[in-house]
């Protein structure tokens, strides 16, 4: 559960008594943005179910109205602090929540405090999205419990809006906004020095810390897409000589089966494919009765293999017969023996 307060200005009329009566937005729906210790922010979201829901509405009747805010408002710290109440349940007005407030203690008002805060226990559930007007969020507002209602010197813009004639207002003198020891807020700086500045010079000295966090964010970003690029690059070089290396294997091992093919008088066409090289070769070794048909590639890959090392022996085989039919025999005294019809015709002269 975590604490948050929402700003709205405040404008409003005083009653016979001197209270200030009002029945001005408290809050709304949508998408609010809040500044996180980190000096990062975070686009929270509060959908109509939530803002609306029946226990929510209900339990802003009798919350106490203070000055500023305090953390969380109990009975044993409003002492001091509280300077009105909120009389009714909160209710619906369009995208706004509406409910009726007294001011008993003015002085606030009339120093210069004008815009209204509510301060409410939420839990957050971080999902991100997108509202149907198309406002990204990063987390929604769940089961929203108000505590108090602030009045503050400035905050957050907001749409308060009183139903009164303009003659009864209350004015704000040109002094009144005036900014004073009372209503400045303590900023600490990077370098830990701290002093007391208006509210306006805090929000825009957050806002600059996290434009810079947003732009060494920016860089890193810009930094990581440099080398995921870098990456890329180098995978697409490896990937290239890769190729390159397929390409010059597979274009070897083409030409290797294509002087296989004609060493076996396997006639070689331009569109034919390394399997029917393979399966011509294979019935010229083992003739045209195999059946390769239906043969997986992983088969005639190794009938191939099986019948060019076949054909390999058969020749090495008829080399060995026609060098032992071709090669001359020796008498024991060294000279040419003669067989065959060259022995017979050699008896015949002598």
């Amino acid at each position: 559960m975590v604490m948050r307060y929402d700003r709205y200005t405040f404008k409003a009329v005083k009653d016979d008594h001197g209270f200030i009566r009002d029945t001005p937005v408290l809050t709304r729906t949508g998408v609010f943005v809040y500044w996180l210790p980190d000096g990062t922010k975070r686009r929270e979201y509060r959908p109509p179910d939530e803002v609306f829901k029946v226990d929510s509405l209900s339990a802003f009747k009798g919350i106490p109205i203070t000055d500023e805010h305090h953390g969380r408002i109990t009975g044993n710290n409003a002492q001091g602090v509280v300077i009105g109440s909120v009389l009714s349940d909160g209710r619906q007005d369009g995208n706004n929540l509406i409910a009726d407030v007294v001011i008993h203690n003015t002085t606030p008002i009339e120093q210069g405090r004008k815009e209204l805060s509510v301060g409410y226990e939420v839990e957050l559930e971080m999902t991100s999205g997108i509202t149907e007007d198309g406002e990204p969020y990063d987390a929604i507002q769940r089961n929203i419990k108000p505590n108090h209602l602030a009045i503050v010197v400035k905050g957050r813009a907001g749409n308060a809006r009183l139903n009164m004639d303009a003659a009864d207002a209350v004015e704000y003198q040109k002094e009144d906004d005036a900014v004073t020891t009372e209503n400045l807020t303590e900023i600490r700086l990077d370098s830990g020095i701290s002093y007391k500045a208006a509210p306006e010079v805090v929000v825009e000295y957050n806002k600059l810390k996290q434009d810079v966090a947003q732009a060494v964010a920016d860089k890193d970003k810009e930094a990581a897409r440099a080398d995921t690029a870098e990456a890329k690059v180098k995978e697409l070089e490896a990937n290239q000589e890769k190729l390159k290396q397929d390409a010059f294997t597979q274009a070897k091992k083409r030409l290797e089966l294509e002087a296989v093919a004609k060493s076996h008088n396997v006639e070689i066409k331009t569109d034919s494919t390394d399997r029917q090289l393979q399966e011509a070769v294979i019935k010229s070794v083992r003739g045209d009765s195999i059946d390769l048909n239906g043969r997986s590639d992983g088969y005639i890959e190794a009938a191939f293999d099986m019948a060019v090392a076949d054909g390999v022996k058969r020749a090495d085989a008829e080399a060995g017969q026609r060098e032992a039919l071709t090669k001359p025999q020796m008498t024991e005294d060294g000279k040419e023996k003669l067989t065959g019809r060259a022995a017979m015709l050699a008896s015949r002269n002598q």
